[in-house]
Parts: C-alpha cells; sequence; structure tokens
C-alpha cells in the first residue's frame, strides 16, 4: 500500500479523496457523492446477521466500485470507535479489514482519524453527539446530510483536504 508523503500528497487533488465513517451503514464523501450505504443495499437488514447476508461482499464490491468509478487515489477514514458493544466491535473490525484488503489490492492508501478528533475539528467539541455533527455539515459546509454517518464522512472528507491542503 503507499505511503502518505509529501510527494504524495502533492499528486493528489480534492477530487482524489474518499472518505468514510465505516459501520454497517457507512456513511461516505467525495467530490461527486456522498450519502450512505447499507450492505448489503437493504435499509432493513436484519438485526441478528447469519451466514448469508454476505455484508462484507457487498461493501467490498461497493468500494471497489466506487473506487474505480471515481478514480479515487486515497482513503480519508474515521478509525475505530465502538464503546462497550461486541457485536459493533467486531463487525467494524471486519469491514475496516475488508477496507484493508480492497486498498492493498488496489495500492490505496488509508489515512484514519480519531473520532474525538473529528468532533473537537468540526464542531468544537470532541463528545459532539450526532445531531451536533448534523449541525455542523450544514452550518460550516452547507451540506444537509442524509443522516449522522454521512454527515461524519463529510466533516472527515474536509477535515482531510484542509490538512493537506488540497
Amino acid at each position: 500500500m503507499k505511503q502518505i508523503n509529501k510527494e504524495f500528497i502533492e499528486s493528489i487533488s480534492r477530487n482524489d479523496v474518499l472518505a468514510l465513517d465505516i459501520a454497517e451503514h457507512t456513511g461516505y464523501h467525495n467530490i461527486y457523492e456522498s450519502g450512505t450505504m447499507h450492505f448489503p443495499n437493504d435499509k432493513h437488514a436484519p438485526k441478528k446477521l447469519g451466514p448469508d447476508y454476505q455484508q462484507h461482499k457487498a461493501f467490498g464490491d461497493w468500494l471497489v466500485g466506487f473506487i474505480q468509478k471515481h478514480h479515487v487515489k486515497v482513503i480519508a477514514a474515521e478509525d475505530l470507535n465502538v464503546g462497550k458493544s461486541f457485536i459493533a466491535a467486531r463487525k467494524l473490525g471486519e469491514l475496516r479489514g475488508v477496507l484493508f484488503y480492497v486498498c492493498a489490492k488496489l495500492d490505496i492508501p488509508i489515512v484514519f482519524f480519531n473520532v474525538r478528533d473529528i468532533k473537537k475539528w468540526a464542531t468544537g467539541n470532541g463528545n459532539a453527539d450526532k445531531a451536533m455533527m448534523i449541525d455542523y455539515c450544514i452550518k460550516r459546509w452547507h451540506i444537509e446530510p442524509v443522516d449522522d454517518n454521512e454527515a461524519d464522512a463529510t466533516h472527515i472528507f474536509m477535515h482531510f483536504i484542509t490538512r493537506y491542503k488540497l
């Protein structure tokens, strides 16, 4: 996987960035598209997932398709933050593994950002709740997200392009 260094940063623009808030409902943002994806693409996914659910394949297929469609050269993503839920921790770990696999296969670097750092940067409050993240997405970026997942991905995107001056 490529490393983020000065040469690499100088070779990309904001058009090359995909920001992700990875979860069962993954928020995404780049110049061309943003929103929230459900894996598989079903808003009514079962709470207890069986072996036929194919969530990992659906996430990987969507990610590869998005990267190829928009010529993504770097991924900016929220780092793991799971609180006390073992099931959520396992699910995020699994989806993160799919992200690592796809990015390694396509030679795309990943930059992870701490959840609290993104919240602090976006709102001034490292403990901002979902409503505040949505509100600041609208106030700061004039983007009305479909939900908190898209809001988080939008803030991650804006943080990345600001940090690397793209």
